[in-house]
């Protein structure tokens, strides 16, 4: 009698063991997986702060070319621009290694973009995107984690891509009036040299302002950056 008892209930126990333990591994699986996730977004955001610290100083280079602009705008010249820009550089392109590289050509074009360049906020949000579309983001059970993550990928992006628009904007009515100005004077003259007026001085003046709201939101930006990233090595990385 007692071995018929014991068999069912051995099996029973058996089978909630199991139950027991492969729930557990199940759990651990997805907490190990959540980890991975949180710590590759971790890797995502340290890449945004080095674009965001280089970004920074172009921008902070802008300001002071545009500065000294105002400040000598009815005797700056050609040679004092580009000696500015050899030193503080901004206008840039992309070598086939996605690496930055500083035009420092002396050129009638180039000094014009010493005036138009506005140079492009493109931030990395590939990996964010996922765990947000994924719901892997509301998984994360430190809320003060996720508010800062939330804030640093929707408000503070969203305010310096409002910037750079903004920025944009001021950059197309800077070349509008070199082309206004251009056919004005019929002369293959550069404009910002042959002909700088009230007008332009008004742009560069917007140009100034919004340059220097965005080094601020930028250095707010990148502040909340490294405080995601000290959170996340704080909680996450340590666990295997």
């Amino acid at each position: 009698m007692k071995k018929m008892i014991a068999e069912p209930l051995f099996i029973f126990v058996s089978i909630l063991s199991s139950l027991w333990v492969n729930g557990y591994s199940d759990d651990l699986k997805k907490k190990k997986a959540l980890n991975s996730s949180i710590v590759t977004l971790s890797t995502e955001i340290s890449s945004n702060i080095s674009y965001s610290e280089e970004h920074l100083i172009q921008l902070q280079h802008m300001h002071h070319m545009t500065d000294y602009i105002l400040n000598h705008f009815n005797t700056y010249n050609r040679e004092d621009l580009r000696e500015i820009h050899n030193n503080n550089p901004f206008v840039h392109s992309f070598s086939v290694d996605n690496e930055i590289v500083y035009d420092k050509t002396n050129s009638d074009f180039n000094d014009k973009k010493y005036f138009m360049w506005t140079n492009a906020w493109e931030p990395d949000n590939i990996f964010f995107t996922s765990l947000l579309n994924s719901g892997e983001l509301l998984k994360i059970n430190n809320e003060l984690l996720v508010r800062e993550i939330e804030s640093i990928y929707t408000k503070q992006e969203e305010r310096l891509s409002g910037l750079f628009n903004y920025r944009n904007s001021v950059g197309n009515k800077i070349i509008d009036w070199d082309v206004n100005r251009t056919i004005t004077l019929n002369s293959d003259q550069n404009s910002f040299f042959s002909a700088r007026d009230k007008e332009l001085m008004v742009h560069m003046q917007w140009r100034k302002d919004i340059l220097e709201q965005s080094i601020k939101g930028l250095e707010d930006y990148i502040v909340s950056l490294n405080r995601v990233v000290e959170l996340i090595d704080e909680h996450y990385k340590s666990i295997q």
